[in-house]
This record gives C-alpha cells, structure tokens and sequence, in this order.
C-alpha cells in the first residue's frame, strides 16, 4: 500500500475534480489517501502567485475547462453559488474528520457539494447535511467549527503543505516528491509503479542556473 498526501481545497474545481477521481484511483494503484484541507489563498500568498480567479480571462477559462472535463468523466458540474467564496468552514469541516475510516469520502462529499449539486459551502446547515450523509456525527458542527484548536488544525495543514512545497491544488505528495495538478494523476501512477524515471541531478544545476530576465509586474500586483 503507498501513502500518498492530497492537499486541496473546496474553492477549486481542480480539487474537485481530484477527489471525485481519488477513489477509483485508489483501488487501481494501492493507494491509501492522507486527505488533508489547506487554504489555497495561503499558499498562493506564501510563493506570490494569483489565483485564476484573479484573472478574468483565465477565471472564464478554467470554468470552460473544467465543464470539459467533467462531462468527459461523466460528472454532473453545477458550480458553486458564488465564485470565489469562503471555504474555510469547509475546510474545517473535513479537517475535523480528517483521520476518520471515510475522510476521503467525506471530503468528497463536502466538495462534490459545491461543484456537482450547487451547494452552498458557507451555510454551516448545507455541511451538517453533507457530514451527515457521508455518515459522520455533524452534531454541534457550527460550535466546533469556531474552535481554536480547529482553526489551529487547519492552519497547520496549510504550513504542512507549504513545507511540502506546495504552491496550488490539488496537489500530490508521496515519498517527499511532488504532483501538482489533478491531470498529474497519472504520472502519479507511473512513480507509484515505480515506471517514472527519477528526477535526474540535472534539474537542480538547471535551478542553480542565474536568471537572465524577469517580467515587470502589473500595477497592483
């Protein structure tokens, strides 16, 4: 059995896409998930990037791209009410189960919430709904959501993530190397076959290369 982290977060459709795939994944390569919930503001703020969201053209993009793919996999895409909205309850929603026997189905469920049923992820009603259905205990959800020890938790999966060297999400860790992406699953498997070429010493005297040009930011980035 292999080992393998998920971080993700329910803003992202990319995510979603993720933990809908996650299980059969799972069965197919012996994979068992460690599922854990990060801020993607966070991450994003920690290595100066933008979301794509922050983009109209890109936002119009990813929306675009993702219906694709989800009909190509056969999912039902909604989307959210509102988009971005705030995902922490969420979050800390499945950082509260995050160890259970069905985390990942939990997590799945919270998320699937949003992007395949067009749920709103910020009514702490809607979650004790999908807790509930996942087959978790949602009682007393909206007092333990405000706990500091939850918020602390969910804080330190994000810094977990960062010190992985994670920048977005989905993002896949196993044995310390990283995948970023959910149509990175599949290189995923190679190295889990152990069929993946290793990373060659090349790569990290091209890193230690100088830089010889960098783009001006934009005004108000």
């Amino acid at each position: 059995m292999h080992d393998v982290t998920l971080y993700f977060d329910a803003i992202s459709p990319y995510s979603w896409l993720a933990l809908m795939e996650a299980e059969g994944f799972a069965q197919q390569h012996q994979v068992a998930w460690r599922v854990r919930p990060v801020v993607y503001a966070k991450l994003l703020d920690a290595n100066g990037l933008v979301g794509p969201a922050e983009s109209p053209a890109k936002r119009r993009y990813t929306f675009e791209d993702v219906f694709r793919l989800s009909a190509v996999r056969g999912l039902a895409f909604k989307g959210p009410p509102a988009h971005p909205f705030r995902s922490l309850e969420a979050l800390r929603t499945v950082w509260l189960f995050r160890d259970a026997p069905n985390a990942l189905e939990l997590a799945r469920t919270v998320v699937d919430g949003a992007w395949g049923r067009g749920l709103d992820l910020t009514d702490v009603g809607v979650l004790s709904e999908l807790v509930s259905e996942a087959g978790c205990d949602a009682r007393d959800l909206a007092q333990r959501l405000q706990a500091p020890e939850t918020k602390a938790g969910l804080a330190a999966c994000t810094q977990e993530a960062l010190d992985a060297r994670a920048f977005g999400v989905p993002t896949f860790v196993h044995e310390g190397e990283v995948f970023w992406g959910h149509d990175r699953l599949p290189l995923l498997a190679q190295r889990l076959a152990g069929t993946l070429p290793p990373v060659p010493r090349v790569v990290g005297k091209i890193l230690d290369r100088p830089r010889a040009a960098d783009r001006k930011r934009a005004p108000g980035r």
